[in-house]
């Protein structure tokens, strides 16, 4: 029997042959994407923007009568590139080979074009979609909107498919480096907006007169409804504010009263009522109180006070 077992080992050892070494992988690898390098921008609205350090740049304009641009950047000459006729925007059907462009528009015609809610930021370059329809072959443009203080804007990417793998990835960059600088205070004044704290610190059916914050951008006499206070009234479907002078009759100075739930002022004689959502309660030709626009951005309530 131990010879059999000898004999069968034997056998199985001269059977076996020796498997060569796998040889390393022939497929390739992915290779990351160099990032360029940046430097800040600032837009005209408390904005900055973060473009790479060799594009050519241009600053605010009119491209139509229902476009204005604030930043054109591009890794080319952004001057003299194409635009489509009788509109002047940019034709990224006609870009030059290798072109990166990104512009920071908005639009405005009847009615602003955008989103109606405040954008929180950073901005995520992932949610942009086709700006124009459907493009040429090996062509792109997309365009990612957003609002900043009641302003809908639109960051704009134009791009052609033998653009330098860089340059394209820089399009995601830039949208994520959108932020303002400086950053806006809790409170107090920024760009002609009254900072009034967080939303839950102004109790819902609350009325309260509130002073123009210190450092307030006073405008000439005649615009006297940007001078002055003004109310804020917490109502269950938002938060609305009036200015302190009624366009009726500027010399008047409204005041709330509490016992009839009225605003009202009175002028040579005469007394003018409102109610508390700034309808006027009397014969023409009296109007409603001057409504002021108001946004809650980042949990945090917003006066424009001045126009």
């Amino acid at each position: 029997m131990r010879r059999l077992l000898v004999i069968a080992c034997l056998l199985a050892s001269a059977c076996t042959t020796d498997l060569p070494a796998p040889s390393p992988s022939s497929s390739p690898q992915a290779q990351p994407i160099a990032r360029v390098s940046l430097r800040s921008v600032g837009l005209e609205n408390g904005l900055t923007v973060d473009v790479p350090v060799g594009w050519s740049l241009t600053g605010v304009g009119s491209v139509n009568r229902a476009t204005e641009r604030l930043l054109l950047a591009g890794n080319t000459d952004v001057v003299s590139l194409p635009t489509i006729p009788n509109n002047g925007d940019l034709d990224v059907g006609a870009l030059p080979s290798g072109s990166v462009t990104v512009e920071v528009e908005s639009f405005c015609s009847m009615f602003c074009a955008g989103p109606a809610d405040e954008t929180p930021l950073p901005l995520d370059w992932s949610a942009a979609v086709p700006f124009r329809g459907s493009q040429p072959p090996g062509r792109h443009e997309l365009a990612l909107s957003f609002r900043w203080f009641d302003r809908p804007l639109f960051l704009v990417a134009r791009w052609v498919d033998d653009a330098p793998a860089s340059d394209i990835a820089a399009i995601a960059d830039i949208a994520r480096s959108v932020r303002p600088d400086p950053k806006p205070p809790a409170t107090g004044e920024f760009n002609g907006w009254a900072g009034l704290g967080p939303l839950e610190s102004i109790p819902l059916g609350t009325v309260r007169l509130v002073p123009l914050p210190v450092g307030a951008i006073i405008r000439p006499a005649y615009r006297t409804w940007d001078n002055e206070p003004f109310f804020i009234v917490h109502e269950p479907t938002g938060v609305l504010a009036f200015s302190s002078k009624p366009l009726v009759d500027r010399r008047c100075v409204v005041a709330f009263d509490a016992p009839t739930d009225r605003f009202t002022c009175s002028v040579d004689g005469r007394t003018f009522a409102w109610t508390r959502r700034g309808s006027y309660l009397g014969p023409e030709p009296a109007s409603d109180m001057r409504p002021m626009t108001v946004i809650v951005r980042d949990g945090s309530v917003w006066v424009a006070y001045s126009d």
